[in-house]
């Protein structure tokens, strides 16, 4: 199966068709995203810097799951605060305001929701 992934650093990439296995993370980058959209899915894995943080307005996403598969964030959603380590997960209400901010030297996020 042909890639068509594209990474980049600090912000977004899109792509379609990610062979299974397949490395995408560049072990230089200390912030980067990678993020695949349909009509009704999206689906992405955010690598996250030292003591970083994102935001999203309310507006921006559907209704979502958030699973931490390494590190340690502090995530604020829906009016409430969580404190997540890796192999915990959450569901985020759709348009919902969200925060993510990774409390340690390194953070991945794994998320799919619904499109708004």
């Amino acid at each position: 199966m042909n890639s068509q992934a594209e990474v980049t650093t600090g912000g977004i990439a899109q792509c379609t068709n990610v062979a299974a296995g397949e490395r995408w993370r560049d072990p230089r980058a200390a912030s980067q995203t990678l993020r695949t959209e349909g009509a009704l899915l999206t689906t992405e894995f955010a690598v996250f810097a030292p003591h970083e943080v994102r935001d999203e307005a309310a507006d921006a996403r559907g209704e979502e799951v958030v699973a931490i598969l390494e590190g340690e964030f502090d995530v604020d959603a829906a009016g409430e605060h969580y404190r997540l380590v890796a192999g915990e997960a959450i569901l985020i209400p759709p348009r919902e305001p969200r925060r993510f901010t990774c409390l340690g030297a390194k953070g991945v996020l794994y998320r799919a929701g619904t499109s708004v």
